[in-house]
């Protein structure tokens, strides 16, 4: 039973690294031209910084499975270090 669930714990492992390894990736606007935009997300209150930011942008876009996404909107609200932000998604 041991040895299963070492093995089982091993596996969701390299499923989560391999995952990770296939993360979305920022796209220039340039550079969208072929892609297939599938859907909009949106951003809002988010503490840190602009790279906090992005982070969570690439977040949501994995979670929607998107393979890129091109932010078109970001800017600090009147609070000091909270953000929002709008990126359209890309297959």
């Amino acid at each position: 039973m041991k040895r299963s669930l070492a093995l089982t714990s091993l596996l969701l492992s390299v499923g989560l690294i391999t995952t990770a390894a296939q993360s979305a990736e920022d796209v220039a606007a340039d550079r969208v031209t072929g892609l297939n935009e599938i859907g909009l997300i949106s951003v809002n209150g988010i503490a840190g910084s602009a790279q906090d930011v992005e982070k969570m942008i690439a977040l949501k876009a994995d979670e929607q499975g998107a393979s890129y996404y091109r932010i078109i909107q970001m800017q600090e609200n009147h609070q000091a270090d909270s953000w929002r932000a709008q990126a359209i998604l890309y297959a």
